[in-house]
């Protein structure tokens, strides 16, 4: 495999195996970011393409990246902003039920939950063994049910759930299945076309190797036309980059998913950085990472449990992702060792009791190793 660790800044004197909370700046995305410095620095070098062409070359990568069209894709702040564009446009009330499970991210629980001020049935499934057990699911469901709203792997356990079965449950029962994918997408592969998923978000600060206050949301065009438009981006209009022939009196906008686009789309700061991380995970390659990073983490795991150690749900097969978790035989003695990695400069999370490790393309065996020799 092409090393791409000279792709990344160092960061010695310090390993970091902590993608899963924020993913580094590749230093072609340093690189572009100077270029949109240089924009605002000197404003007469900026053109109306700068705030029209930009928003369209990323929204084509990030279709491009999940298996979907760009009229499929609006580009958000967030994963919190995809999510609350379906909790608020759909106008759900009192006797709607919405199901959701307690290990989602926090996005994709308190907006929900935020929803029985209106009335709206919240049932928070608990998992079991680390994991969401698809009977619990299906056992919750009703009639009533308009949402099914869930991580794709979890923040706190990296287990994977089964998009393809909890996404037909949903359907069956006429439900809307939203998915946050923030901790999968740039790290495994999708294609939201060959799946019942009626919504995607996700943050792009994390795998996607973007700037903070960056995302998408892909909603397929049923579920958009459901949804009531609460705001309007005015680069989204029709005609509005032209403004010597703006609309004044009547308006239109597309059918397509960009009239959700977050405000002030054309963040150059941005954009253009989201724009060369997502040019560099495509350039690399979704299944470089996913292979890159089961070959770290399945070194971990041995490790781990030679070691006596307890790993997370996402040990087993069909719920492996690119985030794995152990612990020790105790709450005290886990942060003992998360404690210890801290002082030698191994940088992972805290999650719920649990070690949170995870790897990218400028990590290393030698890595792994570290870690391990160190929580002996």
């Amino acid at each position: 495999m092409q090393d791409f660790t000279q792709e990344f800044f160092s960061f010695a004197p310090t390993i970091y195996l902590n993608c899963a909370y924020h993913g580094p700046f590749p230093r072609a995305t340093v690189e572009r970011i100077g270029r949109a410095i240089e924009l605002k620095t000197n404003p007469v070098r900026m053109v109306s393409h700068h705030f029209f062409e930009v928003t369209e070359k990323v929204r084509q990568r990030l279709a491009t990246l999940v298996g979907a069209e760009p009229s499929e894709i609006a580009l958000t702040n967030s994963a919190t902003q995809g999510i609350a564009i379906v909790a608020a446009g759909l106008g759900l009330k009192a006797g709607d039920e919405v199901v959701i499970a307690s290990n989602n991210f926090p996005s994709n629980l308190f907006t929900w939950m935020h929803l029985r001020r209106l009335g709206v049935g919240v049932t928070v499934l608990q998992p079991v063994d680390g994991f969401l057990r698809i009977s619990d699911v299906a056992a919750a469901l009703t009639s009533r049910t308009k949402i099914l709203a869930l991580d794709w792997v979890s923040y706190s356990t990296g287990a994977r759930i089964d998009l393809a079965s909890l996404g037909e449950l949903a359907h069956r029962k006429g439900s809307i299945f939203v998915v946050d994918g923030t901790q999968g997408v740039g790290a495994l592969e999708i294609d939201v076309h060959a799946l019942p998923v009626d919504v995607l978000t996700v943050a792009a600060y994390k795998w996607l190797l973007g700037p903070y206050s960056t995302g998408f949301v892909y909603l397929t065009p049923e579920v958009r036309g459901r949804l009531d438009l609460q705001v309007i981006n005015w680069l989204t209009v029709e005609r509005s980059e032209d403004f010597d022939s703006l609309p004044t009196d009547q308006f239109t906008v597309p059918e397509a998913a960009k009239v959700f686009d977050v405000p002030a789309t054309a963040n150059f700061l941005n954009l253009y950085a989201l724009d060369a991380s997502l040019e560099f995970v495509q350039r690399a390659g979704v299944r470089t990472v996913t292979e890159h990073c089961s070959l770290l983490l399945d070194r971990l795991a041995e490790g781990v449990l030679r070691r006596g150690l307890r790993l997370s749900a996402a040990a087993a097969p069909e719920r492996r992702s690119t985030i794995l978790c152990f612990q020790a035989d105790s709450h005290e003695a886990t942060k003992q060792m998360y404690d210890k990695l801290t002082a030698q400069h191994v940088a992972v999370s805290l999650r719920h009791g649990m070690i949170r490790v995870s790897p990218h393309l400028y990590n290393s065996e030698a890595d792994i190793d570290r870690l391990l020799e160190i929580v002996s």
